[in-house]
């Protein structure tokens, strides 16, 4: 809690207990910090105070300013508080660098805020002060998972009435949601199902036909079809325990990142062809 002293009264300010929220925008989305206001001592009626500052993210190994704080509107000094908003517009590329630099975990922001208060009563008094909290992994992964960057990657998954890729596009969804839940071995299992609609009736065939060349002799289609069974024999690894193989198998979020994106960008060019 931010302990701010104005003389014959104090402010404090805290982050509720749901701190954030985002509105999703085309390429760029407005993050809204909420916080609570409080008041000590003597302060005047309707006492309203500017707050105006930057955002960081802390602990994640590199430099995590993120841009200035715009506030919503004056909040007054009252006992025992009110909420108050304040918005920062983060891009796209913003919330992607943060998904891959806090690697699954919780996010730490800080806001580095200057009060001013507003009453014109000898001047504007002003306090500068830090308000630092930690966002649970579960919920900043699912605001920005509403912002379409769920998992650091955003999965364009076609809309079809066709009954097999739209139960592809049900897996992809609940890869996500094992990724967001760290567990990364379902996340694989879950892509590895889906990929059953990306691998057209012919497969085996078109493959042990591509397989019979060297790599340098196979054309266009047969390099795709060997990127598929590769791939569908990896994520395979997840799904199913073989003794003294795919048993000792395990899976970082990065593998589960890369499950995701790799089975959601084949499904898209099955659905593009």
């Amino acid at each position: 809690m931010a302990d701010l002293d104005f003389g014959a009264y104090r402010l404090y300010l805290k982050e509720q207990r749901h701190a954030i929220s985002m509105l999703t925008g085309f390429g760029a989305h407005r993050l809204t910090i909420h916080l609570e206001c409080s008041a000590t001592g003597t302060f005047p009626d309707k006492a309203a105070h500017s707050v105006a500052g930057e955002l960081w993210a802390d602990d994640l190994g590199q430099s995590g300013w993120l841009g200035h704080l715009v506030q919503e509107w004056p909040v007054e000094a009252a006992s025992p508080g009110v909420t108050m908003g304040l918005t920062i517009t983060l891009t796209d590329t913003q919330l992607a660098a943060l998904e891959k630099a806090r690697q699954g975990a919780d996010l730490r922001l800080r806001l580095h805020l200057t009060v001013t208060a507003l009453n014109g009563d000898g001047g504007w008094p002003a306090c500068t002060t830090q308000v630092t909290f930690t966002v649970p992994h579960n919920e900043w992964s699912q605001v920005v998972t509403e912002a379409g960057h769920g998992a650091f990657v955003t999965v364009l998954v076609p809309i079809t009435a066709d009954e097999h890729r739209s139960t592809a596009a049900r897996r992809l969804r609940e890869a996500q949601t094992a990724i967001r839940a760290g567990d990364f071995e379902t996340a694989v299992s879950k892509a590895r199902l889906a990929m059953d609609a990306v691998r057209p009736a012919n497969h085996q065939k078109a493959y042990s036909a591509a397989s019979s060349k060297k790599a340098k002799d196979r054309d266009q289609d047969e390099r795709w079809t060997v990127l598929l069974q590769a791939t569908y024999d990896l994520f395979g690894g997840a799904h199913h325990d073989d003794p003294d193989t795919t048993e000792h198998f395990t899976w970082s979020r990065a593998d589960a990142m890369t499950a995701l994106a790799l089975t959601a960008g084949l499904l898209d060019r099955l659905d593009g062809k």
